[in-house]
């Protein structure tokens, strides 16, 4: 709740405006949007830069950035750029503070996209010599560093920024001024959209979110423009004729990927919110576009209702001291940048229907900002936390059935099963699988723990001091989830996590004389009729003539059989009616397409075996990928017959060449009837 809301103030670029409030209608979901854009996993085979063979050659898709940046830990960046959006060029300058990780250092690399031209490295003893090789940067410093010793270096550099993928990077654009206004009345529009790592293409950096660091960021812009950053406006001063330069300064650790600009002719809303639950102050400011004005004071008008629900659930907001808001910018999705959130601008419609995609990303400054993956196969731990808080603002804002509801039109078993595991996906985006399955799992987990050990562990795993303001790790959050529950939980999450096969429950039960009378025995048995097998607890729910019962009945092997008494008959029985577990029911029939095994894995090198099934005869393709997206072998199967028990393809564990593929993690991609399936093995010689 609101206890004290401020006076919203409009500040606008050239003229005047009168602001209409409406009425909001109720807010739903759309379905299958990505909030980080369309990055799916066929997009991402069809559109990413093919390698060339260098060591140093990086794919963005994937997350990837020079090895040899292990090296160091990031303690602070110093940017100061300058924008041109006539010319869409960036001129810079960026300090690095670090902190040697290797004894002896002296090779110190990092990140830049071959696009942008570095024009010096300066150290205090002067300029040092430097390589740009692809998009990697490689300089020697002066002298060798102990471990722990503190050094930095200056790095100028300009150019025109350049994604290797569309919507990626930093984006140069234009708006409609205004809603009526001629197709030529328009304002330069420029922000990034830098995750997973696209941080490289428009400013140097180590681009792995495992590394937190301080930011201070100056942004030089036209006079007319105003240049937003995270953290807190530090000043804003005028620069050469028609520049003006605005100071920003983060003062927690932030990951490279959450680093933002936006940069428009803005209006600010703002609004003082202080939360009923904590009596947080955190003040809110909206930066939009003036034809959206209208559109944003209806959508944003939840906001600090938002913020109190989070901090009710989650502990308190993550970076009090500094704002919460968001910057408009033009793209199909919104980016949780560090205390601004960019939102696309068809997110701002004054409809009200937009509620589910602004509780995601504020959910995303507990869960991506403050808790940071520390590689990008954790990162189902930002979008599975911050899709479950759709469900529970729903939950909170309606009902259970609401909550129910939603979450039941985030299963696309179709989806998860294409686009592989929920961890370590890849690419780092596969589609909607990290956050919709991210998000059941944390529901199964909620109905496995019960509300009161689950809710004091998401603010236990919120707010722990040895995990806030850093990086954390899928096995810690089980860890402390099994602290939580008083039983261990990786049997239950790992298969979930690392298997796109569910649990195939068939349920049977035997209703007969007991203690009490007829019908007061009853006889449950459970099998799951899959492999792996899972560790799960079912609730069935019993009703007898007096009343209704929920018995908690775990299965984690092939069978389990129960016998239960009651003191009156028992007239039904159903199982996890409110679908509190993840399973599907077992049907005797065909088994349902795609990949179904892969073994040995790991492999010691000899073959390793493909198992799949068919529900008529399809063209099969196999290729399998190597841990940087690279096809390293496709073979064409044809036209394939289904065979009973399964069919099932052998591959050498060679190119096709016949070359020996090396040790390391591969990714198996059957393509069915046009359809693909994946699934990760390994190689260990």
């Amino acid at each position: 709740m609101k206890t004290v809301r401020g006076i919203i103030m409009l500040v606008i670029i050239g003229g005047l405006l009168n602001v209409v409030l409406a009425v909001a209608s109720p807010a739903t979901a759309a379905d299958g949007v990505l909030p980080h854009g369309p990055l799916t996993r066929l997009e991402f085979e069809m559109d990413k830069v093919v390698a060339t063979g260098s060591a140093t050659d990086k794919s963005g898709e994937l997350g990837d950035a020079a090895g040899g940046s292990d090296r160091y830990d990031v303690l602070r960046y110093d940017l100061d750029l300058r924008i041109d959006p006539s010319t869409r060029h960036i001129d810079g300058s960026v300090k690095m503070v670090f902190a040697s990780l290797k004894q002896d250092l002296t090779d110190f690399v990092f990140d830049l996209r071959f696009t942008l031209t570095v024009n010096d490295v300066t150290h205090l003893t002067g300029p040092l010599a430097f390589i740009h090789d692809a998009d990697s940067v490689s300089v020697v410093l002066p002298e060798p560093l102990a471990i722990g010793e503190v050094d930095s270096i200056v790095v100028t550099y300009g150019g025109l920024p350049r994604s290797s993928l569309v919507n990626r990077g930093l984006m140069f654009r234009t708006h409609r001024r205004l809603p009526d206004s001629p197709p030529e009345d328009t304002s330069p529009i420029i922000a990034n959209m830098s995750q997973p790592a696209y941080s490289q293409s428009w400013w140097p950096c180590k681009d792995k979110p495992g590394d937190k660091f301080m930011v201070t960021m100056k942004l030089t812009v036209p006079d007319t423009l105003i240049g937003v950053s995270n953290g807190t406006l530090v000043s804003e001063t005028p620069a050469d004729p028609g520049w003006m330069t605005y100071a920003w300064r983060e003062d927690y650790p932030i990951a490279a990927y959450l680093v933002s600009v936006a940069i428009s002719d803005y209006v600010l809303l703002e609004e003082d919110c202080i939360t009923a639950h904590l009596g947080s102050f955190v003040p809110l400011k909206n930066w939009v576009f003036l034809a959206d004005v209208e559109a944003a004071i209806i959508d944003f008008e939840p906001l600090c209702d938002m913020i109190d629900f989070c901090e009710s659930r989650y502990g308190p907001y993550p970076f009090l001291g500094e704002k919460y808001g968001h910057a408009e910018f033009i793209w199909p999705g919104a980016m949780e940048h560090q205390t601004v959130t960019s939102i696309g601008h068809g997110s701002l419609d004054g409809d009200g229907n937009h509620d589910w995609l602004i509780v995601h990303e504020l959910a995303h400054q507990w869960f991506g900002d403050s808790l940071t993956p520390d590689i990008w196969a954790d990162i189902w731990l930002n979008e599975g936390f911050a899709t479950y808080s759709e469900a529970l603002w729903f939950e909170h804002t309606v009902d259970q059935d609401a909550y129910f509801t939603y979450l039941a039109n985030r299963r696309n078993e179709e989806e998860w099963t294409s686009q592989g595991p929920v961890y370590d996906p890849v690419p780092v985006f596969p589609g909607r699988v990290i956050y919709d399955k991210g998000a059941w799992i944390l529901h199964a987990l909620r109905g496995r723990m019960g509300d009161g050990p689950f809710f004091g562990f998401v603010e236990d795993w919120a707010t722990g001091t040895d995990r806030r303001d850093s990086t954390v790790v899928t096995q810690e959050l089980i860890d402390l989830a099994t602290s939580w529950a008083g039983e261990p939980l990786d049997e239950f999450l790992w298969p979930y996590l690392k298997n796109t096969i569910l649990p195939q429950i068939s349920f049977d039960y035997e209703i007969g004389p007991g203690n009490a009378g007829e019908d007061t025995k009853l006889s449950v048995t459970l099998r799951q009729n899959q492999l792996p097998l899972f560790d799960n607890v079912f609730p069935v729910v019993v009703t007898t003539t007096t009343g209704t019962t929920t018995e908690r009945i775990p299965l984690n092997t092939s069978s389990h059989t129960v016998d239960l008494e009651y003191p009156s008959a028992v007239t039904r029985v159903e199982l996890d009616p409110d679908k509190w577990v993840i399973w599907n029911e077992f049907s005797s029939g065909p088994t349902p397409q795609g990949l179904t095994n892969i073994y040995p894995n790991p492999s010691a090198g000899g073959y390793v075996v493909f198992g799949y099934e068919l529900v008529q005869a399809a063209r099969v393709e196999v290729r399998v990928m190597d841990s940087m997206g690279r096809q390293v072998y496709h073979h064409d199967l044809g036209t394939v017959q289904p065979v009973s028990g399964g069919n099932e393809y052998g591959w050498n564990v060679r190119t096709v060449g016949g070359a020996r593929v090396p040790s390391g993690i591969y990714w198996a991609a059957l393509e069915i009837g046009g359809q693909r399936y994946v699934s990760k093995f390994s190689v260990v010689r």
